[in-house]
């Protein structure tokens, strides 16, 4: 099964927009999904702080960064 990590925060409206596409398409694909809050991972926050939510699959030598729709989720997840 593949993992993929959700770069996120509190109070992120993006994120949570983000987040709602992934849940279902990730359910289908037989995903995991982590949510990382950058505030508590000083490596994401430098790496992501002006980017976020972004999506990164351990399957895949790229990231998803926002804006995405259901499609993209669905061409990058494997």
């Amino acid at each position: 099964m593949s993992l993929v990590r959700f770069y996120t925060t509190s109070g992120c409206r993006l994120c949570d927009e983000a987040y709602a596409l992934l849940v279902p398409v990730a359910r289908r694909r037989g995903v995991d999904i982590e949510c990382v809050d950058i505030m508590d991972d000083p490596q994401a926050e430098a790496t992501y702080a002006e980017s976020i939510p972004v999506i990164d699959c351990d399957a895949r030598a790229d990231v998803l960064r926002w804006p995405f729709d259901t499609a993209s989720l669905y061409r990058y997840l494997p």
